[in-house]
């Protein structure tokens, strides 16, 4: 098959979306489909994923902040359509896979200039944040945006029941085109030796500076375990960038931290050393997650992983250990449970084989599979 994928984010930046289209785009080249991935233009020329097929960048993206994170806004101009008419043109698509689709506005685009004849095929990513008036706008937004997407798109995915439920749908409306396949992981990265870690505690956070992430959360834990295990070697490891890079940095100056390092722009490969590297990863992340991609990529390298429960982390939490996953916001809890995997590491050692066990589920092939027989289902 011919199959398109449509990001609605720039590919220079981290992101679940990203790495979600460039581990399934690389799968499908390996099962012999011909793949082409359309996306904005990159911010950082310097910095690329590595994709097995052709990126077609087909207009600029303007990021803005809503609700504590941030997205993409993309239009093609005239110039811009035209060119991108006839380039699907010689493409020929079997399939155009769009990602959170109504990320405004080059997937809509896109989806309007579509012949009938190609089978359109959307995964939705996102959910708003669980309290406030992000919730009620957001939530709001995304039915009405069912309303009008659902009818127009031939095969309908969630990455999980959380996202799905923010879009107001459960087992008994969704309709037939409606499925859930969850993100997907590579379970077959080089694992790191654990036996490295034994002297040093070294914990790592993922994820963009945005105040739904719980930056601000690791960095007073952190400092509280330096101030109460002196005779400890800790250490903290940040990869991302963002709004809040600036907070972050005057935080560890104002705190005098030590052992603390800032990546804000690390390759895939480097985040995978880095984290092979680590005892414990933390997800602190207060609302917004639809799935926890990072906590699958922390147990696909054999790293313990903990966070805060919210709705998108707990449909791995769950299977888990709910345990490691406290109500969001609550840093005693998730200070306490931080220290137990430090001073008592044995006690949670059978998490490494339960998190290889379920980023097995998840690995990509698996995934992948579940995804083009979506692509082959016949209405």
């Amino acid at each position: 098959m011919n199959i398109i994928q449509v990001c609605p984010y720039d590919l220079s930046i981290p992101g679940g979306v990203q790495t979600h289209i460039t581990h399934l785009s690389n799968q499908l080249v390996k099962k012999n489909h011909r793949v082409m991935v359309v996306a904005p233009s990159l911010k950082k020329s310097g910095f690329g994923r590595k994709f097995d097929c052709e990126v077609n960048y087909v207009t600029d993206s303007k990021r803005i902040g809503i609700w504590g994170t941030s997205i993409d806004i993309t239009r093609m101009d005239k110039d811009e359509r035209k060119i991108f008419r006839k380039t699907m043109e010689d493409f020929n698509p079997d399939v155009i896979h769009f990602h959170t689709i109504w990320n405004p506005f080059m997937p809509t685009q896109i989806l309007n200039m579509a012949p009938k004849s190609v089978k359109k095929v959307a995964t939705f990513h996102d959910t708003p944040p669980d309290f406030g008036i992000g919730k009620y706008i957001g939530s709001n937004l995304m039915k009405l945006g069912v309303r009008y997407y659902f009818p127009k798109i031939d095969e309908i995915i969630s990455v999980s029941k959380t996202q799905s439920a923010a879009m107001g749908m459960n087992d008994e409306n969704s309709p037939d085109n409606f499925r859930i396949i969850p993100n997907g992981i590579d379970a077959t990265v080089e694992r790191s030796d654990s036996s490295e870690k034994e002297n040093v505690f070294r914990l790592i956070f993922i994820g963009r500076f945005e105040e739904r992430k719980g930056l601000k959360d690791i960095l007073e834990i952190y400092k509280n375990l330096k101030q109460n295990h002196t005779n400890r070697k800790i250490e903290l490891k940040v990869l991302g960038n963002g709004p809040l890079m600036g907070m972050a940095k005057k935080y560890v100056v104002d705190h005098s931290l030590e052992d603390i390092s800032f990546y804000p722009n690390t390759s895939d490969e480097e985040k995978s050393e880095y984290l092979g590297q680590s005892s414990l990863l933390v997800a602190p992340s207060l609302y917004g997650e639809s799935f926890g991609i990072v906590l699958l990529e922390g147990m696909a390298m054999g790293v313990k992983v903990v966070g805060y429960g919210n709705s998108g982390y707990l449909n791995l939490g769950r299977e888990y250990g709910i345990e490691n996953f406290p109500t969001p916001g609550d840093k005693d809890g998730l200070y306490k449970i931080i220290e137990k995997h430090m001073t008592d590491p044995r006690s949670t050692d059978h998490l490494i084989r339960k998190g290889f066990e379920i980023a097995e589920k998840h690995d990509w092939k698996n995934i992948t599979k579940q995804i083009e027989q979506v692509y082959l289902r016949k209405q």
